[in-house]
């Protein structure tokens, strides 16, 4: 019932309840709310109805104001008014002119279900709404399990449902309060919802570290997180042994000490399935090492004169020559030498070896066992014996001789025996025993295989990189120790290897007295001669210079640069400025084994394997319609890196 009299005219209302009814309706824009209801019933375009409103003919007048007045002149009355403001549902502007009525529920939550309850699913929305009427107009609160949610005090609740702890009973308190907020009129609780959530399989959020390093006698936590219905269980493990009482998501070891480091993982169920987290493995974090330097030598070996050739040394060689290189290597990286370019190479990587110094060795090629592993150059005769091959003892003895800090050793190869119908003589030679020494007995040498004595290593059709280089690129730039890389990179190749390939077996052999890594910082110090030498022996940048040609007068643009990143003997040559003749290059003395390729076309650039000094200058012809026009000597000796003269000579 109104508090006035229902057929009274709007103008007529009382001052004091006019004033509030004018502020109830500008509050949230109410009187937007009233206006389009009534604009619908008389058919008016509701935009320029609402924009005539708010036209301002009065500086003391609101859109409120206006909306009354015009109401009033189609003699609108209170009784009217109120059932305008029961259809807008506006109950606040409504409680103005209307007595209090108490709350009655119109909707429960559950209504236009076929029960009480509802099975939702991870990730989905929960949605549930509920309706009352009453003056003033009353305000709701949603409950779960008789704990009130916060931020949900509308009619509709919408929520994601991401925990097993948002199951229960859902309803909502109807709460009707008197205008000055300080009396309750009522409170109604509507009917519940049970919410029960669907099964769902474990799903790992949160994965514990892959690597951590811990001081000794600190403590120190590792943790995951998982999703599931029912709620899952943990158990954690260490190098596959259960530890028992460590039943929650997070396990906590205090004052660690060297028996708790190992592989630590977590089993994780809840009746639907079950999963395993990654391996967490936790090291003692020991003193830090420097190095004066770190330097490698990178060789692939894949074209061969007389040999199968090979399809991944060169992507494998380059792969861990650039991630070398990432974390602080100068590396010398070539491809495909002959035995006399190995021995140099490996005479000139020997120079810088020297106190301080880490240095790294990677062969990827073919390669054989007779009592020792044997590295096979390019130029192999095909029936080899073990001269025609670099021997691992041979290797350490060059590298050792000025006792590096520590060397590593990676052989990329077979460590098979060559056959006797193939290689007769080979059985019956006598081997040259290499000795290495070193003033510091050896030791801090790691030296690593690719596979083990008298197995195979494979390449794998249509794969980019070996099977070993594949899984060694995974940890060689890790900030792990040494002796942890080749763990690694066992286990690692260890589980993925099937069938035949299982015959290949990693392995590796050290002398390791203190904890080294590949990523230990380099000192901040002026370095040596030695070393500036060594520097100016592989630098390497493009050069840009000109090409003349005497009888023509033609003169061009050229530019040396590496045909391939990061191998130092493979140079790319091109020519601008010529697009209307044809260019081509040859050797001035012909060598045994040709090391200049041509693209075919007119693509004006070549690319020279190994210049060698003794060819003498490169000749560049340049040709019209086919018929040679003119030509000149170009002296690349001048433009290669510096290293190509060493290991050439």
């Amino acid at each position: 019932m109104a508090k006035i009299d229902e057929d009274m005219s709007l103008e007529h209302i009382p001052l004091v309840i006019y004033n509030e009814l004018i502020n109830e309706l500008n509050k949230n824009s109410n009187w937007q709310v009233l206006a389009v209801c009534v604009g619908e019933q008389l058919g008016y375009q509701w935009n320029s109805w609402l924009q005539s409103l708010e036209q301002n003919m009065n500086m003391t007048k609101t859109p409120a104001d206006n909306l009354l007045f015009e109401l009033n002149i189609k003699m609108c009355t209170v009784g009217i008014l109120c059932t305008l403001l029961r259809d807008c549902e506006l109950g606040s502007v409504l409680s103005v002119l209307h007595h209090p009525e108490p709350s009655i529920i119109i909707k429960h939550p559950s209504d236009g279900m076929e029960c009480d309850s509802l099975d939702i699913s991870f990730g989905q929305h929960l949605c549930l709404s509920c309706k009352a009427n009453g003056i003033p107009p009353p305000s709701y609160q949603w409950y779960r399990n008789n704990m009130e949610l916060q931020e949900q005090q509308s009619h509709e609740l919408d929520i994601i449902i991401n925990s097993c702890d948002q199951a229960g009973e859902y309803n909502c308190k109807i709460s009707q309060v008197t205008k000055d907020g300080k009396t309750v009129n009522s409170i109604l609780l509507t009917k519940s919802v049970f919410v029960n959530i669907s099964r769902m399989p474990v799903v790992i959020q949160q994965q514990p570290p892959t690597f951590l390093e811990i001081k000794e006698g600190e403590d120190f936590t590792i943790k995951c997180i998982a999703h599931g219905h029912p709620k899952p269980c943990y158990q954690w493990f260490r190098d596959n042994t259960k530890l028992e009482e460590e039943t929650s998501n997070v396990l906590y070891i205090k004052q660690f000490n060297s028996k708790y480091e190992g592989k630590y993982y977590c089993y994780i169920s809840n009746g639907v399935n079950e999963v395993i987290t990654q391996r967490s493995h936790i090291m003692m974090d020991l003193p830090r090492e420097k190095a004066v330097a770190k330097i490698a030598l990178i060789v692939a070996n894949d074209d061969y004169e007389n040999h199968k050739c090979l399809e991944t040394p060169k992507n494998d060689a380059a792969k861990i020559g650039n991630l070398l290189k990432e974390i602080g290597f100068k590396v010398i990286c070539l491809v495909n030498l002959s035995l006399e370019q190995m021995r140099n190479a490996m005479k000139v990587f020997s120079q810088v070896l020297t106190e301080g110094v880490y240095g790294l060795f990677y062969y990827a090629g073919h390669g054989f066992k007779m009592q020792e592993n044997y590295m096979l150059a390019v130029d192999a005769p095909a029936s080899y014996l073990r001269k025609d091959a670099i021997c691992e003892s041979e290797l350490l003895a060059i590298l050792l001789q000025n006792d590096p800090a520590l060397l590593v050793a990676i052989l990329d190869m077979c460590q098979t025996v060559p056959p006797k119908e193939c290689n007769p003589d080979i059985h019956n030679e006598i081997p040259k025993v290499e000795e290495y020494k070193s003033r510091k007995n050896l030791r801090n040498l790691v030296q690593a295989y690719s596979t083990s004595s008298h197995r195979p290593s494979y390449e794998r059709t249509n794969s980019k990189y070996g099977l070993y280089a594949m899984h060694l690129s995974k940890y060689i730039s890790k900030n792990i120790p040494i002796t942890k890389v080749f763990e690694e990179v066992g286990k690692s190749i260890d589980k993925q290897l099937k069938g035949t390939e299982r015959n290949q077996i990693p392995m590796f052999a050290l002398t390791i007295t203190k904890p080294f890594r590949l990523t230990d910082a380099i000192y901040k110090r002026d370095p040596s001669s030695m070393l500036n030498n060594f520097n100016n022996l592989i630098a390497f940048s493009n050069k840009s210079f000109e090409i003349s040609f005497k009888r023509t007068g033609i003169v061009a643009k050229g530019t040396i640069s590496l045909f391939m990143e990061p191998y130092l003997n493979v140079i790319n040559i091109s020519v601008c400025n010529l697009e209307d003749l044809e260019v081509n290059f040859f050797n001035f003395v012909p060598i045994k084994r040709n090391n200049l390729f041509q693209a075919t076309g007119f693509k004006q650039e070549c690319w020279i394997h190994n210049p060698q000094i003794c060819q003498g200058p490169l000749v560049v012809s340049i040709s019209k319609n086919k018929t040679p026009i003119d030509a000149t000597l170009l002296h690349i000796e001048n433009y290669i890196p510096l290293i190509l003269k060493s290991i050439n000579n």
